[in-house]
């Protein structure tokens, strides 16, 4: 679910978070348009991705809805280059 807010004929979209899901693996995931940020259990940092897939977020839904694997979706998104990491090491 997405939120909207509108404001002078503008829509500004929030953020979707998921979480509350169960996963050994995943946190939460947070999608925002183009972007998407994944908090992993064992390290709680955010990894900040730019979504290529335009079904990613319903397919994490349908996902999450279905009741599978919310890591192994994730993991395989990365792999199949459906998300890219964005490098945020800046030196």
């Amino acid at each position: 679910m997405v939120s909207e807010i509108t404001e002078n004929t503008e829509t500004m979209v929030l953020p979707a978070l998921y979480n509350g899901f169960n996963s050994s693996a995943i946190e939460s995931v947070s999608v925002s348009e183009e972007n998407c940020t994944v908090i992993f259990k064992n390290s709680n940092k955010e990894y900040n991705y730019t979504i290529i897939d335009k079904n990613f977020e319903q397919n994490l839904q349908n996902t999450i809805n279905n009741g599978e694997s919310v890591g192994k979706f994730i993991t395989s998104s990365i792999k199949s280059e459906n998300i890219q990491q964005i490098n945020t090491n800046v030196q």
